[in-house]
């Protein structure tokens, strides 16, 4: 979940463990909303598939997080580094999947949903190719694919109910706000607080989808 190289910073023994704590609660909480939602979501096959790539999507996020930060310097860490990038585009895609498959109707859904999955395979592209090149570029195309969900919002606000509605709006908002504490390294615990802003986001979009989706 980290958005740029922090090289220089050297953090503290009590940040590297705040910030495990952040990562353990993530994990923990990533395997049981996604072991919950499966158990819970019945209906089409679309419906079904689209929130098993929301699952992986949680998932993948969560735990490349945990690797590439937890993981002691070395060779793997580039490596790592790469993995974790990549994983935030890929969640992104990810979420718009179940309401943009089951919930936008005519031609919205699969607009909207080829975009943001076009625009996050250039963004693991990039993190794959370029991993410590274009980093504003990068942080740009993060916030970009995340927010285009407002082309297809009225649409979208008409499909779901209001509290699910909220609930994925809001996410956004803190995911967005989180990054302007990520980019201050000079904070103390910047970082753990950047990975709370994302377990927090990253619980309201679940809670919007288990809300629209289960059973």
């Amino acid at each position: 979940m980290n958005l740029a190289t922090n090289a220089e910073r050297i953090y503290s023994r009590v940040e590297h463990r705040t910030d495990m704590v952040i990562h353990v609660l993530g994990v923990l909480f990533a395997v049981n909303a996604s072991a919950w939602l499966l158990a819970h979501v019945s209906g089409s096959g679309t419906l079904i598939a689209s929130v098993l790539i929301y699952c992986v999507g949680l998932l993948a996020m969560i735990f490349a997080s945990a690797a590439y930060n937890l993981w002691p310097n070395g060779p793997a860490k580039p490596i790592l580094r790469r993995i974790d990038h990549s994983a935030i585009f890929f969640m992104i895609a990810a979420t718009y999947t179940p309401f943009a498959a089951n919930r936008l109707g005519g031609l919205a859904g699969p607009l909207i949903l080829s975009a943001v999955w076009l625009s996050a395979t250039g963004g693991i592209i990039l993190k794959v190719l370029f991993p410590h090149r274009f980093e504003t570029a990068s942080i740009a195309l993060y916030i970009v694919t995340g927010w285009m969900i407002v082309t297809v919002i009225h649409p979208l606000a008409a499909s779901l109910a209001t509290v699910d509605f909220w609930l994925l709006t809001a996410g956004g908002l803190v995911y967005t706000a989180g990054i302007a504490f990520y980019l201050l390294e000079h904070i103390p615990f910047h970082k753990t607080i950047w990975h709370g802003f994302v377990l927090v986001a990253a619980a309201m979009h679940f809670s919007a989808i288990a809300l629209e989706f289960s059973r």
